[in-house]
């Protein structure tokens, strides 16, 4: 019975598994079906792919020192990759958005159509769409970031972020018309309101500058201003980013006065205009406003949303929910221009996530791109209700042959099971085993050396960053270094802490570090320690620098967490 026993569970087995590859189902959105997927590696998407000419572009952003190089990667409407162009100096940061460009000619010449492209490394790159080669390149300033903010084409003009100013580039060649300095800023794209330029900085300073270079400023004491200013009629409209909420101001670029529409949630990502209404998003609310006469709050719904938002299928606002459940909102309006949440979209990849969704129709086709965080790009198209054209298959007459042998072997197996022939039943079931095992060995191999190679990707070893100059009680505890421009403070010897931020709290104490925190949608993020804030800082778990808030960050029993100044 002991041969009965193991034949029926193999049986079962095989069963199991044939039921687990067909179970999945197909994802659908709108209409859409899932046409195909682009995995990036260690890297995030960062801004919204492009859709131009049935070409698809998409940018993508390293998430940690060793991580995939920062990229953007052309491909056809099929998936099938075109050319990448990668920057290996590029920081974590790469968040410009990328920008088409269509042939034309101006007072400096002519130009064909092109890909331009801002790095966080402050190179500025024009790039051929068809095949990534580059037409010209210049070099901006770098602290500690570069380009990060969105581009503006005026005319045959170039419009460029930086650092720490705005510079104007001639499309033919990438000369420079214009090199002006402003303040330190990120995210900080540029917009034109009548003939003047506005972008703002980190300080919270909107700046005006006129097309001869001329510039003029004025603190609006709103917080950061990390997206280009929207034009709003002969009005500006601005997400100002504070500490624990955000400002939503509307002001007359003529003479920088301003009217406060609403205070909001924190970390506002960047907003947009959908059928003549406006809205704003943040870690707490997707608002709307009606700005036809005068910008008048209409309606608000809770939503965490923190980067770009898209209108897709010509009428809806599509946003990337920015938590750890990830997934896609679908709002649309109604009559009364109140907010209409259509369905809460969730797909197999879904994590934190700040780039918009790319709509296009292309032809008869309607085609939906989509990419988060995790650097997974999916790519949804509409199904023809037209009989698909039967194209001719390539006949595998081997794998027809095979699964006819692997047949007849298991229905011989089956049948001397039912008649209580145990032995011979195992026996045939062992051939059949035999032969999966020697046609799937190549993609077993393949499997079980990808999940060792991720093992031993994860499998940080404190040891290697242990520094002789701590005490040896230390060693096999928890361990954090504030690491200062100035000084590097060590406190160790701490136990039984699960996660990041505990641990810090009480190393802090135990140095007398003083410890300002910000509590967000998606945890407490570190503002300064000892009222030193920088531009931030990140922390480091065993090595690895962390993507989620210290809070969230789980720690072993001997994690040395390193804290550094940006």
């Amino acid at each position: 019975m002991r041969y009965g026993a193991i034949v029926l569970s193999i049986l079962i087995l095989l069963g199991g598994l044939s039921n687990v590859s067909a179970q999945g189902e197909t994802e659908t959105i709108q209409g859409l079906e899932l046409d195909w997927e682009y995995d990036f590696g260690e890297t995030f998407i960062s801004t919204k792919p492009l859709i131009v000419n049935e070409t698809i572009f998409v940018r993508t952003s390293t998430s940690t020192p060793n991580s995939d190089p920062a990229g953007i990667y052309a491909f056809d409407l099929d998936g099938e990759l075109l050319w990448s162009n990668l920057n290996y100096n590029s920081t974590s940061n790469d968040m410009s958005p990328i920008t088409y460009v269509e042939h034309g000619q101006g007072d400096c010449g002519a130009w064909s159509d092109m890909i331009v492209i801002g790095w966080s490394d402050g190179i500025i790159q024009a790039l051929h769409p068809g095949t990534g080669n580059l037409f010209w390149q210049q070099t901006t300033e770098v602290f500690t970031w570069g380009i990060t903010g969105s581009l503006l084409i005026d005319s045959d003009n170039l419009l460029v972020p930086t650092r720490t100013g705005l510079t104007n580039y001639c499309l033919s060649d990438g000369s420079i018309d214009f090199e002006i300095e402003t303040a330190l800023g990120w995210r900080n794209g540029v917009s034109k309101s009548g003939e003047d330029y506005f972008l703002g900085d980190e300080s919270g300073t909107l700046w005006k500058v006129s097309k001869q270079g001329n510039t003029s400023s004025k603190f609006l004491d709103i917080g950061k201003i990390r997206h280009a200013p929207l034009p709003v009629g002969d009005k500006l409209l601005i997400h100002g980013q504070g500490v624990t909420e955000s400002t939503i101001i509307l002001v007359d670029p003529a003479d920088f006065t301003l009217e406060v529409l609403s205070k909001s949630g924190p970390s506002p990502g960047i907003p947009m205009i959908l059928n003549g209404a406006v809205l704003t998003i943040d870690s707490n609310f997707v608002k709307i406003f009606d700005c036809s006469i005068s910008c008048q709050f209409i309606d608000q719904h809770p939503f965490i949303s923190n980067g770009e938002s898209s209108v897709v299928f010509d009428d809806m606002l599509m946003l990337p929910s920015n938590t750890v459940e990830g997934g896609w909102g679908l709002f649309s309006l109604n009559n009364s221009s109140e907010l209409v949440l259509n369905e809460l979209f969730s797909t197999r990849y879904d994590w934190y996530g700040t780039s918009a969704p790319e709509y296009q129709s292309v032809g008869a086709s309607q085609i939906l791109a989509l990419g988060n965080d995790n650097g997974n790009l999916q790519v949804f198209s509409s199904v023809s209700d037209e009989p698909a054209t039967q194209e001719p298959v390539e006949t595998n007459y081997i794998s027809q042959i095979l699964t006819l042998i692997l047949f007849i072997f298991l229905t011989t197996s089956g049948i001397h099971f039912l008649r209580g022939n145990y032995k011979n039943s195992f026996r045939f079931l062992i051939v059949i085993l035999v032969v999966i095992f020697t046609f799937a060995f190549n993609d077993i191999a393949a499997t079980w050396s990808s999940y060792i190679s991720e093992l031993n990707d994860e499998a940080k070893n404190p040891e290697t960053l242990w520094d002789d100059d701590w005490p040896e009680d230390w060693l096999g505890t928890q361990i954090v270094i504030f690491e200062f421009d100035n000084q590097t403070l060590v406190s160790g010897g701490h136990v039984n802490i699960d996660n990041a931020l505990e641990l810090t709290y009480r190393a802090s104490d135990s140095l007398m570090v003083s410890v300002e925190e910000t509590d967000t949608s998606i945890g407490k993020y570190i503002e300064s320690f000892n009222g030193i804030q920088g531009e931030g800082w990140i922390f480091f778990v065993d090595g690895s620098e962390a993507m989620v808030s210290a809070q969230y960050a789980e720690i072993n029993s001997d994690s040395i967490v390193h804290w550094k100044i940006i």
